[in-house]
């Protein structure tokens, strides 16, 4: 009997010794996401993107349609300038001059998703973000068209206090960056009747017809001409569907609660493809040059925080 006490005791420290060393899990601090990062935050949101052209005209000779509207206007003049024993009457258009404000002016909503990283800490401001949004296109009517940008940022100003408890006392959090944009715009609308080429065009005919000493009818048939040869040009006209430029900003914001945020920001894009020379026959090239205003709200689904899963010592 006293050795099956004995056996039992040894029994017991050997399962007690056994047990502590066994595994535990471990409790997990912090707020619940559905997705845990290490050092990164991962947020989507939406935003009202208002967007103001910087600079949207495009130089004739970007429009091949223009060019086969001059010529047929040309062609009616060299017949009235032979009726009147004259030959050349019309040299060629200045095919440098820019016209545009074909409009993407205008605000809409874009979805995004944005990454931040960078820093170590979860309650500080992330030092770099790479965001992927989507939006309707700048340049179409009648919400045709999208816009799909990825933009890389890295704050070289930032609020260095924690940007959880530690902003709680302050009105608003703030970041200035500069960064990179990358993306398509599949949107066109019809602008050229506004945008100043047939004023131009008609000033053209008047100077000719005056120099010529043209009658006022055949002023009036040339006048003519160039009206009817509007059928020419396309419908849709619009921006050159790749864009690719540097980006710079100011970003105020302020956390609602543990995993929203509400932000202003203020944007400058410029874009490199107006640097291009652009394929031949390609019409009207536009740069998509472009000041932003953005008013959103965004909700984090990634950071520092509770696993989903039982992580062990």
């Amino acid at each position: 009997m006293r050795k099956n006490y004995l056996l039992f005791f040894v029994c017991s420290i050997l399962a007690s010794s056994l047990l502590a060393q066994t595994p535990r899990p471990r409790v997990q601090q912090g707020p619940r996401y559905l997705l845990v990062l290490e050092d990164a935050r991962l947020d989507v949101g939406v935003k009202m993107t208002s967007v103001f052209a910087l600079d949207d005209r495009a130089p004739l000779s970007a429009n091949p349609h223009f060019q086969a509207m001059w010529n047929l206007v040309k062609l009616g003049a060299s017949l009235e300038a032979l009726l009147q024993g004259t030959s050349e009457p019309m040299a060629d258009l200045e095919m440098g001059e820019e016209f545009g404000q074909n409009g993407y002016n205008k605000t809409v909503p874009t979805f995004f998703l944005s990454l931040g990283f960078g820093e170590t800490s979860d309650l500080k401001m992330q030092q770099q973000f790479v965001e992927l949004a989507i939006s309707p296109g700048y340049f179409a009517e009648g919400g045709r068209g999208t816009n799909l940008h990825l933009d890389y940022r890295f704050n070289f100003l930032k609020t260095e206090y924690g940007a959880g408890g530690g902003s709680l006392a302050r009105p608003f959090d703030y970041e200035a960056y500069v960064g990179l944009r990358t993306g398509f715009d599949w949107s066109f609308q019809r602008s050229e009747s506004e945008a100043g080429f047939f004023q131009f065009l008609n000033n053209e005919l008047e100077r000719i017809a005056l120099e010529n000493e043209f009658t006022a009818t055949q002023l009036i048939a040339l006048e003519q001409l160039a009206d009817d040869s509007k059928v020419l040009l396309p419908e849709d006209v619009g921006g050159r569907a790749f864009h690719i430029g540097p980006i710079a900003g100011v970003r105020l914001s302020k956390q609602l609660f543990s995993h929203a945020r509400l932000f202003a920001t203020g944007q400058f894009f410029y874009d490199l493809m107006d640097l291009s020379s652009g394929r031949s026959g390609e019409e009207n090239q536009r740069s998509q040059h472009h000041a932003a205003l953005h008013l959103g709200l965004e909700f984090a689904i990634g950071g520092e925080g509770r696993r989903a899963s039982t992580k062990f010592y």
